[in-house]
């Protein structure tokens, strides 16, 4: 299967893998300005506003590679120096330290220590020639000292401090960083806007009905950016994507979202349309019958919340999504009488 490429125009790594891991989900190759065979050097960053330099970088990147380009610019903004050093916060010095150091400098014996993460993103398609740009904003406090450690620790992350989370931007996890970022809310506007320009309107979703010692498994989904389906109940599965079959689908999706390998047993009788005209799409859950095969049943965490294995009375219970309900009530007899069968 060939995806479609698309470049994240950065150089920075950590910020490439925090964007790829919120975009990874989407039916794209993701490239960064380094994976690049031809090294292109960067703009010059001329703009007056994030806004402006981020539709430069995405222009400019995008006609370069003839990729669909998506490019940033974000700042720090201080609320006691009237926003400084906000469009210039990558600017101020030539290093992370550095640039840690003025700011740190700057707020000494300050007791306002509110500041405000912003940051504006472009998608640009040079083939079509369309431009989408979305800005995101998250506020908190400066620390006195850097934080060390952590996995998010460049930028200004550091000295980022939420206090309704307890903690600073470098020592959040990428999920946990992605689900209230100033970047992780752009960028759920992306995913919508990428999913609805590229690809379907009519999403299959084969889904995976894992059957274990008679009990049913199903995953709470992990998705802050869309409250009608965070930390409620599904069965494991994804959309069906360009090249794969029905199976091929199953099998990857199981293995990425619950960690383990699984075998079809039977496709089960209820196929269940699920109507989001709202959204302009509908979703399609065509349910297999599973068996675990293999794995370590480690669930990716930026996906899902947790993993169970219910009985079936039992998960009719549970706030399940959507159509995932009507599914499980319907087929609930077939899996009984499929498990018994296959002793499952």
């Amino acid at each position: 299967m060939i995806r479609k490429k698309v470049l994240i125009a950065t150089t920075n790594k950590g910020k490439f893998e925090e964007m790829k891991k919120f975009l990874e989900d989407l039916p794209f190759q993701f490239l960064s300005v380094n994976d690049l065979e031809e090294k292109i050097a960067e703009p010059e960053e001329t703009e007056a506003t994030l806004t402006g330099n981020a539709i430069l970088k995405a222009k400019y990147y995008g006609e370069k590679t003839g990729l669909i380009s998506i490019a940033d610019d974000g700042g720090l903004f201080l609320d006691a120096f009237d926003g400084w050093p906000g469009v210039n916060s990558a600017r101020i010095a030539d290093s992370d330290e550095d640039r840690i150091k003025m700011v740190l400098d700057k707020l000494k014996d300050i007791e306002n220590r509110g500041a405000t993460f912003k940051v504006e993103l472009a998608v640009y398609d040079p083939e079509i020639k369309s431009l989408f740009v979305v800005g995101g904003e998250t506020k908190g406090e400066i620390l006195k000292e850097p934080f060390t450690g952590g996995v998010n620790n460049y930028a200004y992350n550091p000295i980022f401090f939420m206090p309704d989370k307890n903690k600073v931007y470098a020592e959040m996890t990428l999920q946990e960083k992605n689900s209230v970022s100033h970047r992780g809310k752009a960028l759920a506007k992306i995913v919508k806007y990428l999913q609805n320009v590229y690809t379907s309107k009519n999403i299959v979703v084969p889904v995976s009905v894992i059957v274990k010692d008679g009990k049913i498994m199903s995953t709470l989904r992990n998705d802050p950016h869309n409250p009608e389906y965070h930390q409620k109940w599904e069965f494991p599965g994804g959309s069906l994507e360009m090249g794969e079959t029905l199976e091929e689908n199953l099998i990857r999706e199981a293995k990425e979202e619950t960690g383990y390998d699984v075998e079809i047993v039977a496709l089960l009788d209820n196929i269940q349309v699920e109507d989001r005209s709202e959204k302009n799409y509908q979703v399609c859950l065509v349910p297999y019958l599973c068996k675990i095969v293999g794995g370590d049943g480690k669930y990716n965490d930026h996906e899902v919340l947790d993993l169970k294995f219910f009985e079936m009375e039992d998960l009719l219970k549970q706030d399940l999504i959507g159509a995932n309900y009507i599914l499980a009530d319907k087929v609930k007899d077939q899996i009984k009488q499929l498990a018994k069968k296959h002793n499952l």
